[in-house]
């Protein structure tokens, strides 16, 4: 059994569907690649060739053999020219002047001893003639001074000198002029070359413009090209865009009505925090000024004039936190109206929706539960703390009222008048200290429950306090009771007298209680334009300071009361009865002085003053 080979087929669709994301790419890079290398090509040649031109300009303008050909002719001159004045010196010429020309033959040698002269003769290796020549030259100096008409010996003696300088003169211009044509002749080749160089260039440069020509013309008509489809492209773009605007502001339009239709109020902002829409309800929820919801206004701006027109609940927020925050959700009351939430959200555009709902069913629901909670926590309290007070409280009172009764008993009989009457107000004072004790805690129980309402009506309080005054006395008939009333006549206030009444009566019970015996006792009421006062002082054991911040507080006792009976409701109840009728109650002490329970009222009008002011 023979294995059989498997075929590969070529599928050209699948080569050319492979291939075809590899075009586009191809296309991508020719149209840029070619183009700069177009561009690299044509700045390249240009560069060379014309720094190849700046080359041969620059060798042209170099003429240092034709300087040094000038300046060794000029020395050979010179030189005969010197020779020529000696003999006409010696024949008697008296117009010849053998020193002057001396003097020039010397600047010539001179001249070409300067620098690129001599590094020019070092250069073809005749520096050793040119010194050698100036060595001759300082030789003939002495001699012309000697030469004179028909002296012969004279002008030969310069002669000998001058011919060796002369000889080396024409050895050195005869390898100058060996060395300019070898130099010209390769000059001349640098030149031709470089013109080679630089018509090859051009060809060069020209091939490169005209890649570039074409690059260009091939552009331009893909642009055309390009320009056109882009503009049917745009027509069917603004086909779409005008269709999809229309869908959107349909869109838009329905949303607009739902946010009208909805019982909240909406207010959205764009990305600069710029009004843009507001519905109807936003408006009826708050009772914003004039201008504050226009198109266009910040949300800053809104804030504030939110701000000015409620009150947030600062139990959920502080009233400075109202900003222009995401996500930012307050409780506001609108005074007169009820209650608004608010709340910020930012949208996916950066902008802002500010919503208004009104709350004002949920929160009075809200806070009757939390008042009914709370009350229900403070009568279970209440009763818990009474519980264990009076458990405690009440021992002591029915100890005493047992134990007078029993002795009665046992030895009433025996008993004289005088001593059974002793005993019969000690259980007497013991029973009614157990019924204010009682009647407090009905009264506390009474007012956490919410149960007591006050009656308030114009009251004058001069015969209520003689009244307290005077049970008091009967109570502690050892502690004088003294009252100062200012001005003279009623003192009215608006308030309910039973309430009165048993403030008095509580300030009183306290001040006796915590005096000594035959302590004075200094009740002050005074009447002032809006309120009425009412001052109770003792001179007892007074209050510690750091006790009386908790003085008012249910169940609380100074320190220093340890030793006096009460359980701590007396002050409580009598400052909430205070702040029922719109006063309040107060206290200034200090321990081991004594104590001053200030009664605040408002004031009343008495039945003249209501004639009068009417």
């Amino acid at each position: 059994m023979t294995a059989r080979p498997v075929e590969r087929t070529h599928d050209p669709a699948a080569a050319t569907a492979s291939a075809a994301p590899a075009l586009p790419s191809v296309r991508r890079v020719s149209t840029w690649v070619l183009p700069v290398l177009a561009v690299l090509a044509f700045a390249t040649l240009l560069t060379v060739s014309l720094m190849r031109l700046h080359d041969v300009e620059q060798d042209m303008r170099s003429n240092v053999d034709e300087n040094m050909l000038w300046v060794i002719t000029q020395a050979q001159v010179a030189s005969h020219r010197l020779d020529e004045e000696v003999h006409r010196r010696t024949l008697g010429d008296a117009a010849a002047r053998p020193q002057l020309r001396y003097d020039v033959l010397t600047s010539r040698l001179v001249l070409l001893d300067d620098g690129p002269q001599r590094r020019y003769v070092r250069g073809i290796g005749l520096e050793d003639e040119l010194d050698r020549g100036f060595e001759r030259l300082e030789r003939i100096e002495p001699l012309l001074e000697d030469v004179a008409p028909d002296d012969a010996e004279a002008a030969d003696a310069v002669y000998a000198e001058l011919k060796p300088l002369m000889t080396s003169l024409n050895r050195i211009a005869n390898a100058v002029m060996i060395e300019e044509w070898e130099s010209t002749g390769d000059r001349l080749d640098d030149h031709r070359a470089s013109l080679i160089q630089a018509i090859v260039m051009m060809i060069g440069i020209l091939a490169s413009g005209i890649i570039l020509t074409t690059l260009l013309m091939v552009a331009l008509r893909q642009r055309r090209h390009a320009q056109e489809a882009l503009a049917a492209h745009r027509d069917r773009l603004e086909i779409e865009v005008r269709n999809r605007t229309r869908d959107l502001e349909a869109e838009r339009r329905r949303v607009v009505d739902a946010i009208d239709t909805a019982p909240d109020g909406f207010a959205a902002f764009d990305p600069d925090d710029r009004l843009i829409l507001v519905n109807p309800q936003f408006s009826s929820l708050l009772p914003l000024p004039d201008g504050a919801l226009d198109e266009g206004q910040t949300l800053d701006a809104l804030l504030e004039s939110i701000r000015a027109v409620t009150r947030p609940d600062t139990e959920h927020g502080d009233p400075a936190d109202i900003t222009a925050d995401d996500g930012a959700q307050y409780d506001l009351e609108v005074p007169g109206r009820g209650w608004v939430q608010m709340t910020l959200r930012r949208t996916d555009d950066g902008g802002q929706v500010l919503r208004l709902a009104d709350i004002t069913s949920y929160k009075d629901a809200a806070r009757s539960l939390e008042h009914s909670l709370e009350r229900e926590r403070g009568v279970s309290e209440f009763y818990r703390s009474f519980a264990a007070m009076a458990s405690h409280q009440f021992r002591t009172p029915l100890a005493i009222i047992d134990s007078g009764l029993q002795r009665l008993l046992r030895r009433g009989e025996a008993m004289d008048g005088e001593t059974r009457r002793t005993r019969y107000r000690q259980l007497r004072d013991t029973v009614a200290h157990m019924t204010r004790l009682i009647e407090n805690a009905l009264t506390s129980a009474r007012l956490e429950g919410g149960h007591v309402a006050a009656a308030t009506t114009p009251c004058d309080l001069r015969p209520l306090v003689e009244q307290a005054i005077e049970t008091q006395r009967q109570i502690t008939p050892d502690n004088p009771v003294h009252l100062s009333v200012t001005p003279e006549g009623p003192i009215m206030a608006r308030c309910d007298r039973a309430l009165v009444e048993q403030i008095l009566a509580n300030l009183l019970s306290n001040a006796g209680k915590y005096s000594p015996e035959t302590a004075p006792i200094e009740v002050e009421l005074a009447g002032e334009p809006e309120r009425v006062i009412c001052r109770v002082t003792d001179h007892g054991i007074g209050i510690p300071e750091e006790d009386q911040a908790r003085l008012f507080d249910r169940f609380f006792r100074a320190r220093n009361a340890a030793r006096h009976t009460g359980i701590g409701l007396g002050l409580g109840i009598a400052r909430q009865l205070a702040r029922i009728q719109g006063g309040d109650l107060s206290v200034r002490s200090r321990e081991g002085e004594g104590s001053t329970f200030i009664v605040e009222l408002p004031r009343g009008m008495d039945p003249d003053e209501r004639r009068r002011t009417e």
